[in-house]
């Protein structure tokens, strides 16, 4: 089990290190104004598997959980501890900037398309990102997540209804 655990948070610190560096080449992020801090982004996959431990008895699940049900976790736990930091905290046109808000919304949109293997499924993201409907489904969820109260398993439902939604 400690083998598997291991494996699952190597798995989620690369996928959350590599998202944060296309949504730098995508321009979403601006890598001259902000970083991802190691520490924090390791205080995010260790509640990330706190909470999918619980998870897993709360619900009897044996093996592996939905993908969509991780997305919510691990945007839960991205905005807990938003590790995605200015680099000049002094900086005051960043506050109402929502760089965690993206990461999480982002990496969640990779984890619902994960395939078998642990790669990503870019289809199913261009697809989404192409409709009509996305750009104002991602805004209300950036604003969901900058200004609401939600819990992990509302947002694995957010993200349920995405996936159910974009195949």
């Amino acid at each position: 089990m400690e083998n598997e655990n291991t494996k699952i948070e190597e798995k989620r610190t690369k996928s959350l290190i590599g998202v944060f560096f296309v949504l730098i080449k995508l321009g979403y992020i601006d890598s001259n104004r902000f970083m991802l801090n190691r520490s924090l982004l390791k205080s995010v996959v260790t509640h990330y598997m706190q909470d999918l431990q619980i998870l897993k008895i709360r619900y009897g699940i044996a093996g592996k959980v939905q993908p969509q049900k991780s997305a919510g976790l691990s945007a839960a736990a991205l905005l807990r501890f938003r590790p995605v930091l200015p680099k000049n905290p002094g900086d005051e046109n960043l506050h109402s900037q929502e760089a965690n808000e993206l990461l999480a919304i982002f990496h969640g949109l990779c984890l619902c398309s994960e395939l078998g293997d642990g790669k990503i499924d870019l289809r199913f993201v261009e697809n989404f990102l192409a409709q009509s409907e996305s750009p104002e489904w991602v805004s209300n969820l950036r604003y969901m997540l900058k200004y609401r109260n939600y819990t992990p398993e509302s947002l694995a439902m957010v993200f349920d209804t995405l996936v159910r939604f974009a195949k």
